[in-house]
């Protein structure tokens, strides 16, 4: 089957997945086009693909589950039996039920999962934990994966006998998320407003720049990575706490799981 063109459609307020899957995708032999969802939009942008296309889902691993922001731009992603692969990035603790969330909603809008990866990345708030990853080993697992998918769509007449199976269960885990909502040093801030154009849950609000919206937070720490004077921060009693419990359950060495 000759393709088309690459979509890369991800959610990386911290950047990491969008590394992943530009590693990834420099391993296919397509044009690429990306829509990064980090970016909060009122008008959700059409997204819809070709037979003959082919889209790299990327995502950051929320609680075990799909992060809901990313799901809001479900709402107008379409294909037509449309080859895609998907990738989850995750904190060093477990993937849980989020491969099979996301492959759920893809398949029931018109694509096919020809292929998926979980790969462990440094952790977006306990940076300690996975610190660097990732690293050039995982790189090379990373451009693995890409260059496996690339021999698959050269290879393929069709897609239709293609089942890829990935773990997790339905029901789904209750969706949650760390309850960690940065705060704002009023004598460093600017009201430059970096954080509340960066912010993919339109949590922070332009007027008054200095606030966040508790109930619409993701903890995702985006604002605090954009904020140049280092203005946003969360709560040191907090961040210890998280860091208490996180080191426990999480295991910096964890490996890469490929579904191919």
């Amino acid at each position: 089957m000759k393709m088309n063109e690459l979509g890369l459609v991800y959610f990386s307020p911290t950047g990491t997945t969008r590394k992943v899957i530009i590693e990834t995708a420099r391993n296919i032999d397509l044009k690429s086009v990306s829509y990064d969802l980090s970016i909060h939009k009122e008008k959700k942008p059409n997204l819809h693909f070709k037979g003959n296309d082919f889209v790299l889902f990327g995502i950051p691993v929320y609680g075990g589950r799909v992060p809901a922001t990313f799901l809001e731009y479900f709402e107008t992603l379409k294909g037509d039996n449309t080859p895609a692969a998907l990738i989850a990035t995750y904190g060093c603790r477990e993937y849980e039920d989020a491969l099979l969330e996301l492959k759920n909603e893809v398949e029931s809008r018109g694509f096919k999962v020809i292929g998926a990866g979980a790969f462990p990345v440094q952790h977006s708030i306990v940076r300690q934990i996975g610190m660097s990853r990732p690293n050039k080993a995982d790189l090379k697992v990373i451009a693995d994966f890409g260059i496996q998918l690339n021999r698959k769509l050269r290879n393929a007449v069709g897609f239709d006998n293609i089942d890829i199976q990935v773990p997790g269960n339905n029901p789904y885990k209750k969706y949650e998320t760390i309850p960690l909502v940065p705060k704002t040093d009023v004598n460093l801030c600017t009201e430059c407003k970096a954080c509340a154009k960066a912010c993919p849950a339109g949590a922070i609000s332009m007027e008054n720049p200095k606030k966040t919206d508790k109930k619409k937070c993701i903890s995702c720490m985006k604002c605090v990575y954009s904020c140049k004077k280092k203005a946003r921060y969360v709560s040191n009693m907090k961040l210890n706490m998280a860091q208490k419990k996180l080191t426990k359950i999480c295991k910096s060495d964890k490996q890469a799981e490929i579904f191919i």
